[in-house]
């Protein structure tokens, strides 16, 4: 089931996607999504994820570890919340009507972590 559009999508959200196989090694399926791009841009058709695997020994400097402990679960979620790594080589911008239920969403560190991966990935100074 499909977000309803006007619900506001803040960085840091977490929602299931399923992610289109586009051939190569990037993540497909399925899988827990962390918005990454700013709320006042979330606003259009187009939003900036981070997928999420529980693959933890991908962690590094651009793939950033998410503890339990860093992840906030929405009362309406139903899945069980597991230690992560944000996989940050593998950003991309996905359509709103792509995403499913939300999750919950990270703390402020975690986020901050996240946008450092990004950082580190895109050698931003």
């Amino acid at each position: 089931m499909a977000i309803d559009p006007a619900t506001p999508i803040d960085p840091g959200d977490i929602f299931w996607i399923t992610l289109p196989r586009q051939g190569g090694s990037e993540q497909s399926g399925r899988r827990p999504c962390i918005v990454m791009s700013r709320r006042l841009l979330n606003q259009e058709n187009t939003v900036v994820v981070v997928p999420m695997s529980t693959n933890l020994a991908q962690a590094a400097a651009h793939k950033i570890q998410l503890p339990i402990t860093e992840i906030i679960k929405d009362v309406g979620c139903t899945s069980e919340i597991k230690p992560s790594v944000a996989l940050c080589h593998q950003v991309r911008a996905v359509d709103k009507r792509a995403f499913e239920s939300k999750i919950g969403k990270l703390s402020t560190n975690a986020v901050l972590a996240v946008q450092l991966g990004l950082t580190y990935l895109f050698d931003i100074r």
